[in-house]
């Protein structure tokens, strides 16, 4: 039964294949200049193959408040998909090192963790991914405190400035709210939902396979949730959560229709969960269209990422139309939109982005995506910097607390890490396939 569930699940991190054309391998851009790529002598080597597939990804990516760890999600298999391994490994961030792996007691996680967060003092790491739960550990003494089962998968969380509460958004087009019951999140209290998501029904629901079992009425009732999930044509994901630095508003975005106002990041106001605004703006003004039947239409409004300014002034958001958007959070309105910068050829680069992250100074943003690069620009002008080559789709973008390191990591089984400014390589890993019990979780001090 969990076999067929995961591979249900698994099936979903292919959505955005189904929006936009295989990448393409494509030449240096327009203008651009690449940064060196001289790799470090300590630096392992690029993941090898097996059966032409590769062995693994990374999918989420979290700095602590000190800048001094890294949490990064993967997922890891064999061969063909056997001994599938969905690990949260925590690397020192200044080399890549390994400093140790964070999992659950039944050794590997079920679902691919889609979403890290950790909490504002450094003391609390959220994981939570496609099987809907949601980890909490307390790194300080490296042990697990709470685990969350909620209805459907998870591709997005956040702590508050204060750290008091935790935002946690589902497939369902919902968020969940969480309040911390006294010092830790053995306790958690869930004080409100707001759906913000719908999506579309399109066809019958899938007769159950037959899998020479006889189910469970709980784990068959859980099944037909899944499937149900193939019904929609907007899927109603929760892709990105951010809280204001001030702890003022929440900002919210995904794929699927928006309750209210049809398509938009939606802006809650806190702690009541009123709606300040509805930014629109992703999917109009793009020079390309996407083929639907005999149709060429705009691409879809849906949102994948957003980040926040130290100061809460600025929020960046990146999409399906292949642009980020900046945004003034005191007016609410689109100051800049960042198009994919396009190759020799002219096609766009980065048709889809999945992920974007502004620099603690709000000196650049960066977002990367389906063009195998990470594109980063200055936020004052919308000069486009540089674009930094990868060999693979991209998932995890992320500044470093101090602004002095950008990472990524994706589908091509490699974190890099950058020194922003030169924008040279300074490290880059690959995870190691646990062949062995893994040690114990250790504190993070």
């Amino acid at each position: 039964m969990r076999k067929a569930i995961l591979v249900i699940f698994g099936l979903f991190s292919l959505l955005p294949l189904l929006a936009a054309p295989p990448p393409k391998k494509v030449g240096p851009l327009k203008g651009v200049q690449p940064p060196p790529s001289q790799i470090p002598p300590f630096v392992q080597s690029t993941p090898r193959l097996e059966e032409g597939l590769p062995v693994g990804e990374f999918f989420a990516a979290a700095f602590s408040p000190d800048g001094r760890f890294l949490a990064v999600s993967t997922r890891w298999s064999a061969r063909f998909g056997a001994h599938e391994q969905r690990t949260v490994d925590i690397l020192e961030a200044n080399t890549g090192k390994v400093v140790t792996y964070y999992l659950p007691p039944n050794r590997f996680y079920e679902g691919i963790i889609k979403a890290l967060a950790f909490s504002p003092d450094g003391r609390f790491l959220c994981a939570a991914g496609m099987d809907g739960r949601v980890y909490l550990w307390d790194v300080r003494t490296a042990s697990l405190q709470r685990t969350l089962t909620l209805p459907n998968g998870i591709e997005a969380v956040a702590f508050s400035p204060d750290g008091n509460w935790l935002a946690v958004g589902l497939w369902t087009g919902r968020i969940y709210l969480y309040r911390r019951q006294g010092q830790d999140w053995q306790h958690p209290q869930l004080r409100r939902t707001v759906q913000v998501l719908t999506g579309d029904f399109v066809k019958p629901l899938p007769k159950l396979p037959d899998f020479g079992v006889t189910l469970k009425e709980r784990e068959e009732r859980r099944l037909e949730q899944l499937l149900m999930m193939f019904r929609f044509k907007n899927p109603p994901f929760v892709k990105a959560l951010v809280f204001d630095p001030k702890g003022r508003w929440l900002a919210v975005a995904g794929t699927g229709d928006v309750v209210g106002a049809k398509e938009g990041i939606i802006v809650l106001s806190l702690p009541d969960g009123k709606r300040l605004a509805a930014l629109q703006g992703h999917g109009r003004d793009v020079s390309w269209k996407v083929r639907v039947g005999s149709q060429w239409q705009p691409p879809r409004p849906w949102v994948n990422s957003l980040a926040v300014s130290a100061d809460g002034r600025l929020l960046a958001s990146a999409g399906w139309d292949g642009t980020v958007r900046l945004w003034d959070m005191k007016t609410f309105r689109q100051l800049h939109k960042l198009e994919s910068p396009k190759t020799p050829t002219g096609r766009v680069a980065t048709r889809i982005y999945n992920r974007v992250s502004l620099s603690p100074d709000g000196r650049y943003v960066a977002a990367g995506g389906f063009g195998h690069r990470v594109d980063i620009w200055e936020t004052t002008t919308a000069h486009l910097v540089t674009s930094l080559p990868t060999d693979g789709i991209v998932e995890a973008v992320a500044f470093s607390p101090n602004g002095r390191l950008l990472v990524s990591g994706g589908w091509d089984g490699l974190m890099r890490a950058w020194q922003v400014g030169s924008w040279r390589l300074l490290w880059q890993q690959t995870h190691t396939f646990l062949e062995r019990q893994p040690p114990p979780p250790l504190p993070l001090r």
